[in-house]
């Protein structure tokens, strides 16, 4: 009898459906309950597929922290305040969060902390690295308190499965995952093809199409964004998203990253990290549905240089071995460098009307 796997379990649905959408491809990749590349590794740090600003330095989380608190105090300083973190990883954010911030007491005590995580190994190893904290744990955006609330997503909305769309010979297709050889039962090769469709989704439907241009639409983004833009206006509060992206939704974005190098998304099935490019306009026009304000973009260097990183970089310096130092700038760059993470990553930041601007993206 012949081992089942994911790759055969991804087959299995294509022959069934005759081709199956990018979007249930990811899924399966990434959060099958038992072979998904999320519910089974660390896929986090120097061992893992990639590493996140949170481990390259403290800096990035303390800075975070002082921001959070900012609109804390923005927000006349509640005593009950929910922060949400949106996929925390390792639980280094929010780890620093709480102690670049555990001077602040009534800040401390105001504080409801809810983590949505859907990997249960990295559920495991945050509650291990937050074993001093009461948390909440939810595996989806759902059901926050209903108080004021800051939530934080880093790295987090890359990971949602996208749909791909192109407009050819005046119609709408839908780009599939299918197989190179269906009438060959022993092989798992996969390829791309195209679906005919009805009509395409509302986003694109306003669009003057262009022959042969490819569209990225992710149903999963615009599900939790129209979420938390319902409890930030019922609620009040703030969102600051950090992430890697553009203003629109043209070109494939996919991208497969397995042991910190590019690889073929068709392939190592659950055992490479698939992300693609944020679309924050799409962010944006969710949000603003709301009548929120939506930030513009702000380049993560930018960001980081107005919440103070260089001061941080030498307050820190003052107490490092000389040895040290050299691994201390060399994070700092990495971070806010245009030709590395500092223009490479955007944020932007969602609040009420009638709140104050946020820090670092917004003149007052």
């Amino acid at each position: 009898m012949k081992k089942i796997n994911l790759t055969e379990l991804i087959k299995n649905s294509i022959i069934k459906k005759n081709g199956i959408s990018l979007s249930e491809y990811m899924k399966m990749c990434m959060t099958h309950p038992k072979y998904g590349y999320y519910t089974k590794k660390y896929p986090i740090g120097f061992k893992g597929d990639f590493i996140t600003s949170p481990e390259i330095s403290q800096m990035f989380g303390e800075l975070i922290g002082l921001w959070i608190v900012k609109v804390w105090m923005d927000h006349d300083k509640p005593s009950n305040f929910s922060l949400v973190e949106l996929g925390p990883g390792n639980g280094t954010l929010m780890a620093d969060i709480l102690r670049a911030t555990r001077n602040i007491p009534e800040f401390h005590k105001s504080l409801k902390i809810t983590l949505v995580e859907i990997s249960p190994a990295l559920q495991k190893l945050q509650k291990k690295v937050l074993k001093n904290y009461q948390i909440n744990w939810k595996n989806k955006l759902n059901k926050l308190p209903n108080i004021p609330t800051t939530i934080i997503a880093n790295e987090f909305f890359d990971a949602f499965p996208i749909e791909q769309y192109i407009f050819k010979k005046s119609k709408w297709l839908e780009i599939i995952v299918s197989l190179k050889n269906f009438k060959n039962k022993n092989s798992n090769e996969f390829c791309f093809g195209l679906k005919k469709i009805a009509k395409p989704p509302d986003e694109l439907s306003s669009l003057n199409n262009e022959e042969n241009q490819i569209y990225e639409v992710s149903p999963e983004i615009k599900k939790n964004i129209i979420y938390l833009s319902k409890h930030l206006k019922k609620n009040r509060g703030a969102c600051l998203i950090i992430d890697y992206g553009k203003n629109n939704n043209l070109g494939s974005t996919l991208q497969s990253i397995k042991n910190h190098k590019y690889s073929n998304p068709l392939e190592n099935q659950g055992e490479s990290d698939l992300t693609s490019l944020v679309n924050f306009r799409a962010i944006k026009d969710y949000a603003e549905n709301y009548n929120l304000v939506v930030t513009d973009l702000v380049d993560q260097g930018d960001f980081l240089n107005t919440l103070g990183i260089q001061e941080r970089f030498v307050a820190l310096s003052e107490n490092m071995e000389k040895e040290k130092i050299a691994l201390h700038l060399s994070s700092l760059k990495r971070l806010i460098d245009k030709n590395q993470m500092g223009k490479l990553f955007k944020v932007i930041g969602i609040r009420n009307r009638n709140s104050l601007p946020l820090v670092g993206l917004e003149h007052k």
